[in-house]
């Protein structure tokens, strides 16, 4: 399979560029794993948006399949994630 491009918005940017050096490599890890399909994908309700689930985090993100590239719109802790704002 085909990797798939990464583009990180705003949140996620200023997210990464604000945490350790461990849980920046642990967040790393789970991004290059995500450009395989690969990991806990659910499709938010709604259709749009996806959830990828690590321990402690969460990844929201769209998927473009024409230009096979990935929007990630929001990294945080399962905590701090809003759902609501992502599905319809």
């Amino acid at each position: 399979m085909k990797p798939i491009d990464i583009e990180l918005k705003k949140q996620p940017q200023k997210y990464l560029s604000k945490v350790d050096g461990n849980t920046f490599a642990k967040l790393d890890k789970a991004l290059e794993k995500l450009r395989f399909w690969d990991g806990d994908i659910v499709r938010l309700k709604g259709g749009r948006f996806y959830r990828l689930k690590i321990p402690k985090y969460r990844f929201i993100f769209t998927y473009d399949n024409g230009i096979n590239i990935i929007h990630i719109e929001e990294i945080n802790t399962r905590t701090n994630i809003n759902y609501r704002r992502y599905t319809k």
